[in-house]
């Protein structure tokens, strides 16, 4: 099928949809029963895709439809394991040849690929399943938020942390005051480990056989192919990634973002080293600052340390503890100081008496307040679950979608060394317009890759 003639069909068919087009497909309006399956098409088969392949198909209540990757190497085990099922490179002409087929899109590509393959699937009416980080820019995060809601399908960001109970625990402990008034977040990753800093665009190679390079590059920019890039090392370059921030802070940010209910970040500051107009900075430490009522003063700042740099002088737990555990989140506050793991996993008090307490009195590892997942480090499980109840899980976009837009914002603060105030309803900033273009325009958007004409702020 040629995508421009199916592009020019699908818009001439559709209506106005608040900037997106949907159009009345087969899957929208289908009625799934509790006895029924969720059809399910993978989009990013190998990798951390393939981990998405199997666990969806282990769900009792869906089954694979369809596959879909532009690289047939990194696809190779996941078709051996299912050679039943359809396979795709193209995710456009995958949604259109398979419509009445799919019920719901999981996809699990690079980053700069989220976007439009998910607004491609939802304006189908599927459901929507997407690896973390969610997007790659701030309006990119409002947009998909936004048209999901509108089109009243059932979305997750795969952030398996959201599965575990530290997030429930963290919100209850501070709901009853046990950490007192909050101070500060301190946060840090042991990532990269790939190559990041000082890069330049490789020498230009031949295309293998089984790779659609143009497919893969989607809306970035042109490049050659060249080695470097493929299947994994693409995170630290701007056009694709999202460097460590981006990759990590969606774990390990989730339980202070929701145990503290913090918003949109009122300034952003921060320092990099080693980067260029390619590659993201290999160091970077980063800061926000956030207004809440449940923070000192009515503020609650957060740090964010990569590159080998660790948070230092955080109150109740000794330095060498601190290095050892390299990717981590503390929340200090006046009273106590929690340590969470990558994942929400472990949370830890400073005040060992007080964990002794909890665990007798019930309320150290099970959360009474805020029910438990069932699908402990299994997002996908709960999303097709959800998809077949009818019911946002609670990773869905709503909360997903902001959650991302702080950490792009700690991404976006590593270029700015003085405080730069956010004004959050706006999506701008207040005193240094030039850094506006980092809220949405890290690449302009080939329409080809699109389901509907957008024009970005700031571009």
């Amino acid at each position: 099928m040629s995508i421009k003639t199916s592009r020019r069909n699908f818009l001439k068919a559709s209506a106005a949809f608040g900037g997106l087009m949907v159009l009345p497909s087969w899957a929208a309006t289908r009625k799934i029963g509790p006895n029924d399956k969720l059809n399910v098409a993978v989009v990013g088969v190998g990798g951390r895709g393939r981990d998405s392949v199997n666990l969806i198909a282990a769900a009792p209540n869906a089954q694979l439809v369809a596959l879909c990757d532009v690289d047939d190497r990194q696809a190779a085990g996941a078709y051996n394991d299912f050679p039943n099922v359809p396979r795709f490179k193209d995710y456009r002409v995958m949604l259109d040849k398979m419509d009445k087929d799919i019920d719901a899109v999981a996809v699990c590509t690079t980053d700069h690929m989220h976007f439009p393959i998910a607004m491609w699937a939802i304006s189908k009416g599927k459901h929507v399943f997407c690896e973390k980080p969610l997007v790659r820019t701030v309006w990119e995060c409002r947009k998909i938020r936004d048209t999901a809601k509108k089109a009243k399908v059932i979305t997750q960001m795969g952030n398996q942390g959201h599965t575990n109970n530290g997030w429930r625990l963290i919100r209850e402990w501070r709901e009853d005051g046990l950490l007192g008034k909050i101070r500060e977040v301190k946060a840090s990753t042991d990532r990269p480990f790939w190559p990041q800093g000082q890069l330049t665009p490789p020498d230009k190679k031949p295309v293998p056989s089984e790779v659609d390079w143009e497919l893969w590059l989607g809306v970035a920019p042109k490049q050659d192919y060249g080695d470097g890039i493929m299947p994994f090392n693409w995170r630290g370059l701007k056009n694709y990634g999202t460097a460590s921030v981006g990759d990590m802070a969606c774990h390990i940010l989730d339980a202070p973002i929701f145990g503290l209910e913090l918003g949109l970040p009122t300034k952003i500051w921060g320092s990099s080293s080693g980067g260029n107009d390619y590659s993201f900075p290999q160091q970077m430490e980063v800061n926000a600052e956030f207004e809440s009522p449940y923070g000192v003063d009515g503020k609650i700042t957060m740090s964010w340390c990569d590159g080998g740099l660790m948070p230092q002088n955080v109150d109740r737990f000794d330095q060498e503890t601190v290095d050892r555990n390299k990717s981590t989140s503390y929340i200090i506050g006046e009273k106590e100081t929690v340590m969470t793991g990558t994942y929400c996993d472990r949370p830890m008090l400073s005040n060992r008496e007080l964990m002794k307490e909890l665990k007798e009195a019930g309320r150290f590892d099970n959360p009474t307040r805020y029910a438990e997942s069932m699908y402990k480090g299994d997002p996908q499980k709960e999303w097709v679950t959800a998809c077949i109840a009818g019911e946002q899980p609670p990773s869905n976009f709503d909360y997903a979608a902001p959650f991302c837009e702080v950490a792009l914002l700690l991404l976006a603060a590593s270029y700015m060394p003085e405080p730069v105030e956010y004004d959050g309803k706006k999506m701008r900033f207040k005193n240094f317009k030039e850094g506006n273009k980092y809220l949405s325009s890290m690449y302009k958007y080939n329409k080809e890759f699109l389901p509907f004409d957008v024009k970005q702020p700031n571009v």
